[in-house]
């Protein structure tokens, strides 16, 4: 169970970080690299659970991918993180 809790952890900061990233730019993009690495190992490693949040994390990995050679909209900067906000707070409190 704590394994959920850090992985939850790990989320949170991925969003806020993604959010700082891609509406303010004064994070390096090697730390949105890295989390973007992040959210794709653990995307893949939970895959074989079949649950449509680990192809959520996978699709929010090409967004920071994507978000490090493009400007991407304001809109899905704000979707993505949100997304992993709430995955964040729900494996805090399971």
């Amino acid at each position: 169970m704590i394994i959920i809790k850090i992985l939850g952890i790990f989320d949170i900061i991925a969003a806020l970080s993604f959010w700082v990233f891609s509406l303010f730019g004064v994070l390096p993009h090697t730390l949105i690299l890295i989390f973007g690495f992040y959210l794709l190992i653990k995307g893949t490693i939970f895959l074989i659970s079949a649950d449509i949040a680990s192809i959520l994390d996978i699709a929010c990995s090409v967004v920071f991918f994507l978000a490090i050679s493009f400007p991407i909209p304001k809109v899905i900067a704000i979707i993505v993180s949100l997304f992993l906000i709430q995955k964040g707070i729900f494996s805090l409190l399971s």
